[in-house]
């Protein structure tokens, strides 16, 4: 079985805003609370593959990719052992959102700014087949046939924070385009040694370009798409630059009625740049993840209040955890 894990994952996890959230709306300031949550007990290798085992002809580490975390799982030589591993995370982020009515460029500008608290944890089986050695982390243990190990760590507290001072939304009749520029500040929780991190550990910077096809000129049927750039900066306490990352997001939104949207929607994100550093594992590996869902939004206060819901399946991942993404978030119009 091949070292399989290398990516450092980004801090841009698709699938959170509901599905017209990304188009500017009118005149005033919103607060939106996002509450995702993630579970997963499908850890993909490099090929797309659940991994399940480890076998070792010689004593070599492994760096398991555990949400973007390097964990290092070495076996005495030949040493076999069977491997069971999940994680879930959950983020409570107030987003604040300020649309001014001022034009630049012939365009709608806002800004946002949105800090989160957040709890992540990650746990591990290993089931030894023979008689050796099973380091994890920093920690060894002495295993005899079929002793099983247990590992866990987790975390809770303030996450990175997201700052996005320039939103552009150019309005058409049937269509909206713009582009938001945004960065991501490491003032989250974050040690190097510990496999479950709420912070990520560094900064990155990051581009998307939107846009929303109208149906009909009431805008109850929409296609809209939105693809986001991450660029990462080297980490702040190892010497790794995790790779660059794009996301692509669909969906196709319908208003029933005034007071309720329901719509399907997708997304796609690769990692498109080798790690760098001598703290990178694998450089020639490259996560990706891919999911469909769909979405229920229902206005509680018409224009005022409203509550979505989402669902996500990742039917495909490599080098990452592969779950279910589920959110249910609040828009507040003040």
């Amino acid at each position: 079985m091949q070292s399989a894990y290398a990516g450092t994952l980004g801090h841009y996890y698709p699938g959170v805003l509901g599905m017209r959230d990304i188009i500017m709306p009118p005149k005033g300031f919103y607060a939106i609370f996002y509450n995702p949550v993630y579970g997963s007990n499908s850890l993909q290798d490099a090929n797309g593959d659940k991994l399940s085992n480890f076998s070792k002809s010689e004593t070599t580490t492994k760096y398991i990719n555990v949400q973007g975390q390097q964990v290092p799982v070495k076996l005495s030589a030949n040493l076999s052992a069977d491997i069971n591993t999940s994680m879930m995370f959950t983020t409570q982020q107030l987003l604040l959102m300020w649309v001014p009515g001022w034009k630049f460029l012939g365009a709608d500008y806002a800004m946002i700014l949105a800090p989160s608290l957040g709890y992540v944890s990650v746990k591990a089986k290993i089931k030894a087949q023979e008689t050796g050695t099973i380091t994890i982390g920093d920690t060894a243990h002495s295993v005899t046939a079929h002793q099983e190990l247990k590992f866990k760590s987790d975390d809770y507290g303030f996450g990175d924070m997201l700052v996005q001072p320039l939103m552009l939304d150019w309005r058409g009749k049937q269509y909206d385009v713009g582009v938001n520029y945004g960065f991501f500040a490491p003032t989250g929780s974050y040690l190097e040694k510990r496999a479950a991190n709420v912070g990520m550990g560094f900064w990155t910077q990051q581009f998307q370009v939107f846009g929303a096809y109208y149906f009909d000129k009431y805008h109850k049927t929409a296609l809209i798409t939105t693809t986001t750039y991450n660029l990462n900066s080297k980490s702040y306490s190892k010497d790794l630059m995790p790779g660059q990352s794009m996301t692509v997001e669909y969906a196709l939104s319908h208003y029933m009625n005034s007071r309720v949207e329901v719509g399907l929607c997708g997304y796609d994100q690769w990692q498109i740049s080798s790690d760098t550093g001598t703290a990178a594992r694998n450089k020639n590996v490259f996560y990706q993840i891919h999911a469909i869902g769909g979405q229920f939004t229902g206005w509680i206060i018409k224009e005022k209040l409203s509550l979505t819901t989402k669902c996500y399946y990742e039917y495909y991942g490599v080098d990452r955890f592969k779950g279910i993404l589920g959110t249910a978030n609040l828009i507040y119009v003040f």
